[in-house]
């Protein structure tokens, strides 16, 4: 598998971490039990700074070189849903952080309202990274050549994780200290 396979794979166990720990900080919150609001904002901060900002967009270049291999032809229909889901999330991410921080700051919306659009948000980002993992990086391994990696990585823009690579532990305090005593 290539280095850059690999790497998404990493990531996607990062991103998987991060929703289980958004599932339990809703969970608390939704039972009536105590939750960190900035936590939770952090950690749609870092989905927005990291999976819509360099993982996505590494995603999307991948897609499309394969998208040009004539043996993925009948697979570009995924490839191109794969690239407009990035999207789709990159606004449900910043819809639900806004969310987050009204209520954080008294702005008035209905517990149901605030758990419907986290419960989505988690249930979208999860059956993505499913597919993606199940169904397309298998087919890219299969069908890039050595060739189509090296003019993907000619073109892959510097966007270090962060949290998990280069922890910014100004921006991301809360939740890199989360990390930390968790371990």
């Amino acid at each position: 598998m290539h280095r850059l396979l690999e790497k998404l794979q990493r990531d996607h166990r990062n991103l998987e971490k991060i929703l289980a720990m958004l599932t339990t900080q809703l969970d608390d919150f939704f039972a009536g039990r105590e939750s960190n609001f900035d936590l939770k904002i952090e950690l749609m901060e870092y989905l927005e700074a990291f999976a819509d900002q360099g993982h996505h967009p590494l995603e999307n270049l991948i897609f499309e070189a394969a998208m040009e291999k004539p043996e993925l032809a009948d697979k570009r229909e995924l490839f191109e849903r794969l690239c407009h889901q990035h999207k789709d999330l990159e606004g449900l991410t910043r819809t639900f952080r806004r969310s987050l921080e009204g209520v954080l700051h008294e702005a008035v919306m209905s517990r149901e309202e605030l758990e419907t659009q986290g419960r989505e948000f988690v249930a979208l980002q999860n059956l993505h990274l499913n597919l993606e993992e199940h169904e397309v990086f298998p087919l890219l391994d299969e069908h890039l050549s050595e060739s189509d990696w090296e003019k993907i990585e000619a073109n892959v823009p510097k966007h270090d994780d962060p949290v998990f690579e280069a922890p910014d532990r100004i921006r991301f305090q809360t939740l890199v200290n989360y990390l930390s005593e968790q371990q």
